[in-house]
């Protein structure tokens, strides 16, 4: 029987800190079948040691439970990680470059580009087919925005895929003929269509060789939004079947608005991307008031009020845990007015409703949010890109843009907000979230560094209704862990984004160790 107390893994001389509580924090954690055993200090684990037990001297650091990233577009991320990245061209002239470039390096290859900030080129200037086509005229060029909202295209890539030139969302010029500009249906259209004729098998080998990156930045867990609009359904496909071939685990929220659908498959929640308005950069995020930078413009509402309704109503009647993307205040004035007609017909605020983004939400709709028992699923690492002054809020939003990603109020309001980055949009990289959050460009949102822990450990494991397994460092729990390299609670709070993993555990096993 004393066997059975044996530790596999002992992770001593470290600040474990639970999650379970502020301020708790324990010397040494120990490890056997998956699973923590015991949590203590001093040298108490001696006792749990065998000749077999693998010591990791944790000298000082921070242990904490393996980060949560609870929005992650898995599939778009590998494919990116093969693909052209444009998020850091300032000029068409770079952009130029990087194609002939790539084109050299590929020949014969369609070449795909991504991350472009359409609002950050020096050039008062549009992107188009005929400056593509300079560039590189002898296989398809794609080039997509960096919310994926807007695609270009050369013109061998214009006729490869065979859009309808009368698709809603194709630009034309002065003679009616296409700029190489997709936006809107045109666009995911698009865009569903070539994702649809990537094979299993380089979704497989693309997604494998992502791995080692996000181990290494600490995640053991990530809420894959996959398929439906702007994506491609054998995306999630491919995670509902392969999911469990990956070392971190993988929770699936299907992109589709087909109940019956996620039912067949067993699936116990749905969305995440599932768009009820846009963007702030493409003025398609749905506001109650105008653009700064254009007026008349208040941004689009994908669906609407009937139909969100139903939509809503079908998840509640079917215990369906329902995620939906809001961005601008008046998307999420749409979907907290579908809830409360949901909530009150099903009598049940017990489902664990998100709504992702969530970055223009007033006081008035965080307190009903609260009341839903809605959970918010944001991305800090979105005002690192965009907020502050000169920042693409600022430009689009005016003063407002001090509104957006409001983290310190909406918690105190008690609404329970779990982190994640958007990857591939913004970095898979949780530290630089909870840096983000800590450092709000706007000061009256910041958050400490524990509740910033919090957003990406056991808010994340709360949100996928995993807080009995996982997202805190516990005695019987998963043993999801991993260590930093310093104490997080002294480093200078400009410094957290600088901090990195050396460890990260999986159910146990040491599947990443930085030397």
């Amino acid at each position: 029987m004393e066997d059975i107390m044996l530790a596999d893994v002992i992770i001593k001389n470290g600040k474990c800190v639970t999650m379970e509580e502020a301020g708790q924090c324990f010397d040494w954690v120990a490890v056997r079948n998956q699973r923590i055993l015991d949590l203590g200090y001093g040298e108490d684990f001696e006792s749990y040691l065998s000749e077999d037990t693998v010591i990791v001297d944790a000298e000082g650091h921070t242990v904490l439970p393996g980060f949560i990233d609870s929005h992650f577009h898995v599939i778009q991320t590998a494919f990116n990680a093969v693909s052209l990245n444009l998020s850091d061209v300032k000029s068409l002239a770079e952009i130029s470059t990087r194609i002939k470039e790539a084109a050299i390096a590929h020949p014969g290859e369609m070449i795909r580009g991504y991350g472009l900030s359409l609002d950050g080129l020096r050039e008062d200037k549009q992107l188009t087919r005929n400056m593509l086509d300079q560039c590189c005229d002898d296989v398809p060029v794609w080039i997509n925005s960096k919310e994926y909202q807007v695609s270009i295209l050369n013109t061998y890539a214009l006729l490869y895929f065979k859009i309808p030139f009368t698709t809603v969302g194709i630009e034309l010029d002065e003679r009616s003929m296409p700029t190489g500009v997709f936006r809107r249906n045109a666009n995911s259209l698009l865009r569903t269509n070539i994702l649809d004729s990537f094979s299993d098998e380089f979704r497989f080998d693309t997604v494998n060789q992502l791995m080692p990156t996000l181990l290494e930045k600490g995640i053991t867990t990530i809420n894959a939004m996959e398929g439906g609009t702007c994506y491609s359904d054998k995306d999630a496909e491919f995670i509902y079947h392969h999911g469990k071939d990956f070392p971190i685990d993988m929770v699936l929220f299907y992109q589709t608005m087909d109940i019956e659908k996620v039912k067949k498959k067993g699936l116990k929640r749905i969305g995440g991307s599932l768009y009820i308005d846009g963007t702030i950069e493409n003025r398609t995020a749905a506001l109650s008031f105008e653009y700064e930078d254009c007026p008349g413009t208040m941004g689009t509402l994908c669906l609407s009020q009937q139909q969100l309704n139903d939509f809503v109503l079908e998840c509640y009647e079917n215990e369906i845990q329902l995620a939906l993307y809001t961005i601008g205040d008046r998307a999420i004035e749409a979907a907290l007015t579908a809830h409360v007609q949901a909530m009150y017909q099903v009598g049940t605020t017990a489902l664990r409703h998100r709504l992702e983004h969530v970055e223009l939400a007033t006081e008035e709709q965080v307190e009903r949010a609260k009341r839903l028992n809605l959970i918010f699923s944001m991305q800090p690492s979105y005002e690192l890109d965009c907020g502050g002054k000169g920042g693409i809020y600022e430009r689009r939003l005016g003063s407002r843009y001090r509104l957006t990603n409001a983290f310190r109020e909406i918690m105190e309001k008690g609404v329970r907000i779990c982190g994640g980055s958007d990857s591939d949009v913004t970095e898979a990289n949780p530290l630089l979230g909870i840096s983000a959050a800590v450092n709000h460009p706007v000061e009256e949102h910041r958050i400490d560094v524990y509740d910033a822990l919090r957003m990406f450990t056991c808010e994340g494991a709360y949100a996928i209704f995993e807080e009995e397994n996982k997202g805190t460092l516990k005695k019987g729990k998963l043993a999801d862990i991993i260590v930093l390299d310093c104490d997080i609670f002294e480093v200078e709070k400009e410094r957290l984004k600088d901090i990195k993993v050396t460890m990260t555990m999986k159910s146990g096993d040491i599947i990443y160790e930085r030397f």
